[in-house]
């Protein structure tokens, strides 16, 4: 499946609602850089299991995803207990990766932090990029 021609008009945003606890936190009483790349993967697991391709779906087709690239862009800081929501939602596509984007909200909307990921799909056997397979697509898109 070429995933550069599909619609990503019609991707779905997938949300992930999570708080925020002491491994999180650093010796400032925030969260940690380190720990936002974390919350992320969570978000992502989240989203690709929700639409049926969990770990069991993984290693049963040896296909995965690889993070070839990211930022993350801090814009407010997250504190113990704190009820945050992560959206995620693929911008685009080529022959063989897709940009991810998510964002980081407070409990009040207020946007704690956002990050783009450079991500392809990966054969766990072969251990190469390869083209998307279609249900992996529509993990990643929810379409």
């Amino acid at each position: 499946m070429d995933a550069s021609k599909l619609d990503f008009g019609q991707a779905k945003v997938h949300e992930y609602e999570t708080q925020i606890r002491e491994r999180h936190l650093d010796t400032f009483g925030h969260v940690n850089n380190a720990q936002y790349m974390v919350l992320l993967e969570e978000a992502r697991w989240e989203m690709i299991t929700s639409r049926g391709y969990g770990l069991a779906k993984v290693h049963e087709n040896s296909v995965g995803t690889v993070v070839l690239e990211c930022s993350i862009r801090f814009r407010k800081e997250l504190k113990l207990r704190e009820l945050i929501r992560i959206r995620t939602k693929i911008d685009s596509a080529t022959r063989m990766m897709i940009t991810l984007s998510h964002q980081i909200l407070k409990e009040d909307g207020v946007v704690a932090a956002e990050a783009k990921f450079l991500m392809g799909c990966f054969d766990l056997k072969e251990r190469k990029l390869i083209s998307p397979t279609s249900e992996w697509i529509s993990a990643v898109t929810g379409i």
